[in-house]
């Protein structure tokens, strides 16, 4: 299972400080399955990043999470329902969860965890 979460920031209100002092709404999106095609395309872009400009791996790695989500959402959606100081951590997150980079990083911390007891 892999999920985004994208807010509303258009109904952000904010204060003197610019510090937003409402809740924005936002909505989850899931889908339950990752299909080995769409993780060997995930693994193809990751390649491909390198040779890209930030502009181009970001164009790139948004439309591919839009795919992966079956078109719940657009690219626009993520581009205005994602802050961008949390686009890349974001874009990561997705990522790792679409490669099993997540499930890893999980099951290590529960060995660490065991190995401390």
């Amino acid at each position: 299972m892999v999920r985004i979460t994208l807010k509303d920031y258009s109904k952000a209100k904010f204060n003197n400080l610019g510090e937003i002092v409402n809740e924005v709404p936002e909505k989850t999106y899931v889908v339950g399955i990752v299909t080995a095609r769409k993780l060997r395309r995930a693994l193809e872009i990751s390649s491909q990043v390198e040779e890209m400009t930030d502009l181009e791996a970001n164009d790139e790695m948004i439309d591919y999470i839009v795919d992966v989500f079956e078109n719940q959402f657009t690219a626009d959606d993520v581009l205005d329902g994602v802050a961008s100081d949390k686009l890349d951590e974001v874009i990561r997150n997705v990522m790792d969860q679409i490669t099993g980079a997540e499930r890893k990083k999980q099951q290590l911390k529960e060995k660490a965890l065991k190995a401390q007891n």
